[in-house]
């Protein structure tokens, strides 16, 4: 979560009680899901629907400042908690997290791990020749690295 929307339009909203209510998915804008725990430059938390700042449910990083709007341009009209007014503030008393997709999803997903693991295992591994390939580079980058080694082999020459 670094800011950004996500979802597609397969994603609903919904509410059991005080009676099942269903906020499908009417618009293709990408907004269904958003989630921000690193990016201190954006809001932090976890939203659905509407716009940063204007989602139609919202639950800030330490869970204070929860609300949920009547409508917004993602999710179609549904009651998700009881309330009047555009705006209704709640305190989350406790939160779940639903994984609807199956296990090819889930085979889906570790495969997406094991590639992003390879990844950041690549970019740990250094390849200091590659670094060293040409002597602009050397010069450029590493003038101060090579001096003194350079300073001992005229030293030992003389």
């Amino acid at each position: 979560g670094n800011g950004k929307f996500g979802g597609t339009p397969e994603c609903f909203l919904f509410a059991l009680a005080p009676a099942l209510s269903i906020a499908r998915s009417e618009s293709r804008s990408g907004n269904h899901a958003y989630l921000n725990a690193r990016n201190k430059h954006h809001l932090c938390g976890l939203g659905f629907g509407g716009q940063v700042g204007f989602f139609r449910l919202w639950l800030d990083s330490d869970f204070e400042d929860c609300y949920v709007l009547q409508s917004d341009a993602t999710y179609g009209k549904a009651p998700l908690i009881p309330g009047e007014g555009l705006q209704t503030r709640f305190e989350a008393s406790a939160i779940e997290v639903w994984a609807c997709g199956g296990e090819e999803a889930r085979e889906a997903q570790a495969e997406l791990r094991r590639r992003a693991d390879g990844v950041r295992e690549q970019a740990r591994k250094v390849d200091r020749a590659k670094m060293l390939e040409n002597e602009f580079d050397k010069e450029m980058f590493f003038q101060n690295t090579f001096k003194a080694s350079e300073g001992g082999e005229k030293a030992s020459a003389s």
